[in-house]
């Protein structure tokens, strides 16, 4: 940790909260190897046996839970069987902070759990998510949001995702958010309906959170380089300097992070979940040890701020 890099620094903020965090794919090798990583730096890592004291209360709180109302004891058992479900009560009871799953299971596997026990949080309707782009050098930091759970976001949805990803980014980053609403037209330059859902939602936004930084639609050139920007807009917000970008829907979102990070060699964060009423977060499959370790650290800032 001698370097101050943005990748250590969340490391450091992650120990200094001492935040107690849940793996629930405990038995995955790079999981395995995270764990022991973490532990070894001082990191509290609490596994499943730890809390097979605590079974009986998770049942209750399982039970008053609407989505149980017609269950029998069985099926209750049965849910909290599954690591998954029994790390979601441990984090709805306060006995560990934050959970990091995804390595083996799907993302809506865990976007369903999470919503049954813990819920949204009361500024959010909906539940979306970023990646948190970091670059080989680590000198530049960027936000892309939504690249893994809304498919085709409407106006609303879209202004939603931007509030998030803006405190998502300032939290990590501990940038000013310059938030770019993208769409494959800057300002009019072109007329369709998927233009005038980022028009709409931009106008929403500017309603809402007038204080936050913000642009749209604009074409990517245009919120990443400032000749560009002089050149299509004139008098921008961004000028070219825009750090979280909001995609008008999971296709492009998703392909333009992996682009990000297979051709510009950029770490992908995430999924990192938003919404969530405490810190739940899904590994991409592909997972290295490293996103591990930084996602859970991620998730354990979180937890010390919420």
């Amino acid at each position: 940790m001698k370097n101050e890099t943005i990748k250590n620094k969340i490391i450091l903020r992650g120990l200094k909260s001492s935040s107690k965090i849940f793996f629930p794919e405990s038995n995955d090798p790079r999981i395995k190897e995270a764990t022991r990583k973490m532990l070894k730096i001082g990191f509290c890592i609490v596994k499943p046996d730890n809390l097979i004291a605590n079974s009986k209360k998770y049942h209750t709180l399982i039970s008053k839970k609407k989505f149980t109302s017609n269950w029998s004891v069985k099926m209750k058992n049965d849910f909290l069987n599954n690591n998954l479900n029994y790390g979601l009560a441990a984090l709805e009871n306060n006995d560990v902070d934050c959970v990091i799953a995804g390595a083996t299971l799907p993302t809506s596997e865990i976007i369903r759990s999470s919503l049954r026990i813990v819920g949204l949080n009361r500024q959010a309707k909906w539940i979306s998510s970023i990646f948190f782009m970091i670059s080989s050098n680590e000198e530049n930091v960027y936000t892309f949001s939504d690249a893994g759970v809304i498919p085709d976001p409407n106006s609303k949805q879209l202004c939603d995702i931007a509030y998030q990803a803006s405190n998502f980014h300032q939290l990590l980053s501990d940038q000013e958010p310059k938030i770019a609403f993208l769409s494959f037209s800057t300002k009019g330059s072109a007329v369709h309906y998927k233009v005038k859902k980022i028009q709409d939602a931009v106008k929403i936004f500017s309603k809402k959170y007038p204080n936050i930084i913000h642009e749209g639609e604009i074409q990517f050139d245009a919120a990443i380089d400032y000749t560009v920007s002089k050149r299509k807009i004139g008098k921008s917000k961004l000028r070219g300097d825009a750090n979280v970008f909001i995609f008008p829907d999971l296709d492009s979102a998703n392909i333009g992070y992996k682009l990000t990070q297979y051709l510009a060699n950029y770490q992908a964060l995430g999924p990192l979940l938003q919404g969530l009423n405490k810190p739940v977060h899904d590994l991409s499959r592909g997972c290295t040890v490293d996103d591990i370790i930084h996602i859970a650290s991620i998730a354990a800032i979180q937890a010390n701020n919420t």
